[in-house]
């Protein structure tokens, strides 16, 4: 049980999302923050990619020219891939099913098909990528040989992985984060280092995002 769920802070910040999410039903399920910055961040030349599909993969794909989207439930892919073809959206979206099996968003297996599918492109292919599915680790690590110099990288919910001191106690983890998750998050850490980097919050889950350096 997250004993955050009977503070009155985090009761609040619970309510406000949830009315905001009633309130703009279309938008990707981020912080309201990350959601203006990627509205004007993105344009409609860029290529993107996404692990983990929704509301998200309808809203990137009318906003870039070209989409790959990778899902791992075959019933989410199924309910997707449906608004995507009543929007006919398909034709600029690269939607691909690949199951994680046992694994799941946090586990951080070395390689794993799923974090591999952005592995057929070259480097520096993607003006943006978003992390927001299964095995997060793997993805990020596969993620910055991809993206483009001043290409643009997302975490979601970063704050089960790495620190924000300013949520404290009032977050989806009941304890404040003081240091990456695990080595692998550590190492990943160091890595994105020199890159300059954006934390948006809801003052429940963080949004992260790192605009990769030219020398990359």
């Amino acid at each position: 049980m997250n004993l955050n769920t009977f503070r009155p802070r985090y009761f609040f910040r619970r309510l406000c999302d949830i009315y905001f999410q009633r309130k703009h039903p279309d938008c990707p399920w981020l912080s309201p923050a990350a959601i203006l910055l990627l509205d004007n961040w993105l344009k409609k030349t860029d290529r993107a990619l996404e692990w983990g599909s929704g509301r998200s993969t309808r809203w990137f794909a009318r906003r870039v020219s070209h989409l790959v989207s990778v899902e791992d439930s075959p019933e989410w892919y199924a309910t997707v891939r449906e608004s995507l073809s009543k929007e006919d959206l398909l034709k600029s979206v690269d939607y691909r099913l690949i199951g994680c099996g046992e694994f799941n968003e946090q586990s951080e297996p070395e390689t794993h098909p799923y974090a591999d599918a952005i592995g057929t492109f070259p480097d520096q292919h993607f003006d943006f990528i978003m992390v927001d599915g299964n095995i997060r680790l793997p993805c990020m690590r596969q993620a910055l040989a991809k993206l483009k110099p001043g290409g643009l990288l997302a975490l979601d919910n970063a704050n089960r992985y790495f620190p924000n001191h300013f949520l404290g106690g009032f977050s989806t983890v009941d304890q404040p984060r003081a240091e990456p998750r695990s080595p692998g998050w550590a190492d990943l850490s160091d890595k994105l280092r020199s890159w300059r980097w954006i934390n948006t919050t809801n003052g429940i889950w963080d949004t992260r995002f790192w605009v990769k350096p030219p020398d990359a």
